[in-house]
């Protein structure tokens, strides 16, 4: 019987105590707004800046503070489609994008062993580019485009 009013005060204070919200008894403390910054304070708490998509900058103080996500950069870019041919190739490679490019592509040219053999950008709008090989000596070479954050490695043999 002990057992169990133990379980049931313990369960009771636990429930109590979840739902009580955050309280700070604090000697002053104000809000304000005016446009574009809305001002919470309480007198010693920390200040934690947050910037809401709608309100703009929001200046807070301890435990008035809201959890907000704020997405700082976001990044959408679409898959490039490309086509390298001939490969095996001896005196040029030809570079093809299914559609013009909508922004720049750094294109590395290197051998098995990581030398670097071609370091370019390669400017927006272009749909194809040819690449002189005739100067590289035969072997295997990997072809990296890189656009934003996305990239694309080609495994090139030169004749």
């Amino acid at each position: 019987m002990k057992r169990y009013i133990f379980i049931l005060a313990t369960s009771l204070f636990v429930l109590n105590a979840s739902l009580q919200a955050q309280q700070v008894i604090a000697s002053a403390g104000g809000y304000n707004t005016a446009t574009g910054i809305t001002l919470s304070w309480t007198l010693g708490e920390t200040i934690i800046p947050s910037y809401g998509p709608t309100a703009g900058l929001i200046l807070t103080h301890g435990f008035q503070s809201v959890l907000r996500t704020v997405i700082v950069e976001e990044n959408i870019e679409t898959p490039v489609k490309v086509t390298v041919f001939p490969n095996p190739a001896s005196e040029y490679l030809n570079i093809s994008f299914a559609e013009p490019l909508d922004a720049e592509v750094n294109l590395v040219l290197f051998d098995s062993e990581g030398k670097l053999f071609k370091n370019q950008v390669i400017e927006a709008a272009t749909s194809e580019i040819q690449l002189n090989f005739q100067e590289l000596p035969s072997g295997i070479y990997f072809l990296k485009l890189t656009k934003g954050k996305l990239s694309n490695v080609y495994k090139v043999v030169k004749l």
